[in-house]
């Protein structure tokens, strides 16, 4: 499996790892790390060979646009708690191809929206005005 791993088919790296059948080891979101400000040369590999030094890695992704480019930021799933944590204490803040790296725990979207509170608008849209209101600066 490691001998495979990340081996180019078709112009991209496949990734080969065990089936994990059970949805809630996924949802739970435990042993998810997340990495922003990675340098663009970093890729699936090279995150994973930096990751593996603190535990089993179970998945492994830098995010991509649609031709294949690095966005600056991947993720990281451990089998355990304990390595994910090991992982942000010893790489937050470390230099990475010459980027300062933010490793930290992975948090959904959704919880990271209820944390903020509700959205603040601050567009404010008005119709129907009579011509004779002039607009003042």
């Amino acid at each position: 499996m490691e001998l495979l791993n990340f081996t180019p088919l078709n112009g991209k790296p496949i990734r080969i790892m065990f089936s994990q059948r059970d949805p809630s080891i996924r949802k739970t979101g435990h042993g998810n790390v997340f990495i922003k400000n990675l340098d663009t040369s970093i890729d699936n590999k090279a995150l994973h060979d930096t990751f593996a030094a603190f535990g089993t890695v179970l998945s492994c992704k830098v995010a991509v646009d649609s031709s294949g480019q690095s966005k600056g930021y991947g993720f990281v799933q451990f089998d355990n708690e304990e390595a994910a944590q090991n992982a942000i204490k010893q790489l937050n803040g470390m230099l990475i191809n010459d980027k300062q790296v933010y490793v930290g725990l992975f948090i959904r979207r959704q919880e990271r929206d209820q944390a903020n509170g509700s959205p603040k608008f601050t567009n404010v849209y008005v119709k129907n005005f009579v011509k004779h209101i002039l607009m003042r600066t």
